[in-house]
């Protein structure tokens, strides 16, 4: 070997030491900078010609062997970079999915007094002590009390739906913006990469800055890159290209202000819709799916909060319909009758007068209440004349056929005010006038009066049977039930009239109003329920996709991290090569000094 190979051989050795050192410590700086990833230079050996003056042997060409760099380069596994950008990917719509979630079953949550179930039930739990409290007007007030909470509890279940739905779009908008701006920076940096790689000067932190970019795009959308040496990375989305080259398509968000129309997110000019499926594809995919599927759209939970709001009006108004209320009325609904969302549900009814708790009114009748007015005939048990007076002195359904009245009796039988009714036994007699019958109405409470020369042979003329003094009196039509004929001349007869409260008899349609609330609270439940069992799933597949993703980071690092103690080990051995190297020319130099001393 001549002098001049080793003075070649040790300089080359120099430069491709240096060149570790560099990429050595150029690592060590970089080790906790984002995205980076590590240097590595590859060493060859190389041939190195020594011919002529100071050869070894003078006679023949030596070919030694040199050192050089063979490559230097960025340490990167493509596979496992997209392993972590796919699980980045489904972890981020999970953790969107379950935020947007979390907060609609917060609204839903059964556990509180204002919750929906809670409004049904209490509805429920107001007719039912209704049903066995008809005549109580504080009962009455407390199921409008009840039927106001659940219309506003409805009421603010859509309109947080509605600032859910909002929001969640507004988030997608500014999402598919930010992507926007991510893709057209892929597209940038693969023109900045490759010009330098045309010139000769890879630009290595560029292509960190890209697989920077590339992760933090997959945290939006499902991206898949494919590096290609002529154009850079190639991105696609759902099979859909939206980067090449130094080319980027836009993303656009369609239907976003229209809610009959579902929200598409669309690959630039082309109308093809991206498709994030069941699960998956980034936030973009997750808040598209969550304003296709669950806040909005067929089986969302505002349509099936809607259906429920339209069988709470259209089964209790149905059951109310058929009742008949304080002023006499049937056939009116609960409800308005109109368009039945859970944003616009009103009551129809105006005060506890207007709830329908009983059947029909019809005294007498097995289907009414019980009747309010019995008539023990006495003496007029024949079938003649005022033998039928028991048909002509009892309440009819309407109370216009009545022949005993209060000033204000209902048609349901019920009394007012200070009358107390009870059992007046009465004694009928004739006297010497025509068309007058003389009457002693013995009281419930021992008292006893007499009404004499009363004149029977015109319709309305009525006795007294009790007043209490303020206005409420009990009176009985006799013109209306007796003629002068139904007592003979020196006669006296005696029947009875019982006046009382009438018991609550059918009050059907509050006990059906209340069974129909107590099964709709099952649908509420159903709804919270369900919403809950999405906010779990959502977090399970979050807590799997980040183990996932993890775990895939960690194999990344192994491969491409810097581990500062593995390098600084290497900088060490590096730094004893550098010197070996130095030393190889330090004997060159030495023995060509030598040799140049002998030649003189």
């Amino acid at each position: 070997m001549s002098v001049n190979s080793l003075f070649d051989i040790g300089s080359t050795s120099l430069r491709a030491v240096g060149e570790k050192i560099d990429a050595t410590s150029q690592n060590i700086a970089n080790a906790e900078s984002e995205g980076y990833r590590r240097r590595r230079v590859s060493l060859s050996s190389r041939s190195v010609a020594a011919t002529g003056l100071y050869a070894s042997n003078g006679a023949q060409d030596v070919t030694s062997s040199g050192v050089g760099v063979e490559q230097f380069e960025r340490v990167r596994d493509g596979m496992l970079v997209g392993a972590r950008n796919e699980a980045r990917s489904s972890e981020s719509a999970a953790r969107e999915e379950g935020r947007v979630l979390g907060v609609l079953e917060g609204a839903l949550a059964t556990d509180t007094d204002a919750s929906l179930s809670a409004s049904l039930q209490g509805l429920a739990d107001g007719f039912s002590n209704l049903a066995n409290n008809p005549e109580s007007q504080g009962v009455r007030e407390s199921v409008l009390g009840r039927a106001r909470q659940l219309t506003d509890t409805f009421g603010r279940l859509d309109q947080r739906l509605g600032e859910l739905t909002s929001s969640t779009t507004k988030a997608l908008a500014s999402n598919v913006e930010k992507a926007n701006g991510l893709l057209d920076k892929v597209a940038s940096l693969n023109e900045q990469i490759e010009s330098a790689r045309a010139g000769g000067s890879p630009d290595y932190a560029a292509e960190d800055q890209r697989d920077q970019t590339v992760k933090e795009l997959s945290k939006l959308l499902p991206v898949e890159a494919q590096e290609n040496r002529s154009d850079g990375y190639t991105l696609t989305v759902d099979g859909m290209t939206v980067v090449q080259g130094d080319d980027a398509t836009t993303l656009s968000t369609e239907n976003k202000n229209d809610p009959s129309k579902p929200t598409r997110v669309e690959f630039g000019d082309t109308g093809v819709a991206f498709d994030p499926g069941e699960e998956g594809g980034g936030e973009i995919g997750a808040q598209a799916r969550l304003l296709n599927d669950t806040l909005t759209g067929k089986q969302s939970v505002q349509d099936r909060l809607d259906t429920l709001a339209d069988s709470v009006v259209e089964k209790v108004n149905t059951a109310h319909r058929k009742g008949a209320d304080q002023n006499g009325d049937t056939g009116e609904n609960f409800f308005v009758d109109k368009s039945r969302t859970a944003g616009n549900i009103e009551l129809n009814v105006d005060g506890p007068k207007d709830i329908a708790a009983v059947a029909t009114p019809a005294l007498g009748t097995p289907e009414g209440n019980e009747t309010a007015v019995t008539i023990g005939q006495g003496d007029f048990g024949d079938s003649s004349g005022a033998g039928n007076i028991e048909d002509r002195l009892t309440v009819g359904p309407d109370g216009s056929a009545s022949t005993v009245e209060v000033s204000s009796i209902s048609p349901d039988g019920n009394l007012p005010g200070g009358v107390e009714g009870g059992t007046f036994d009465i004694t009928v007699e004739d006297n010497a006038n025509t068309g007058e019958l003389d009457f002693t109405i013995n009281r419930p409470d021992g008292s006893t009066s007499a009404q004499t020369g009363v004149d029977v042979s015109s319709d309305g003329t009525r006795i007294t049977l009790e007043d209490d003094g303020s206005g409420n009196t009990l009176k009985l039509d006799v013109g209306t039930a007796f003629a002068d004929g139904d007592v003979g001349p020196t006669e006296t007869k005696e029947f009875s009239v019982t006046v009382d409260n009438s018991l609550p008899g059918n009050t059907g349609p509050a006990q059906n109003i209340a069974d129909v609330a107590s099964d709709l609270t099952t649908g509420a439940t159903d709804l919270a329920a369900g919403v809950g069992t999405q906010v779990q799933e959502a977090a399970a597949k979050e807590e799997a996709q980040a183990a996932v993703g993890e775990r895939v980071q960690a194999q990344i690092e192994d491969v491409s991290g810097v581990s500062v103690d593995q390098q600084l080990s290497s900088l060490i051995e590096q730094q004893q090569q550098f010197a070996a190297s130095a030393q190889v020319l330090t004997t060159a130099r030495e023995v060509s000094s030598t040799l140049l001393s002998i030649a003189r």
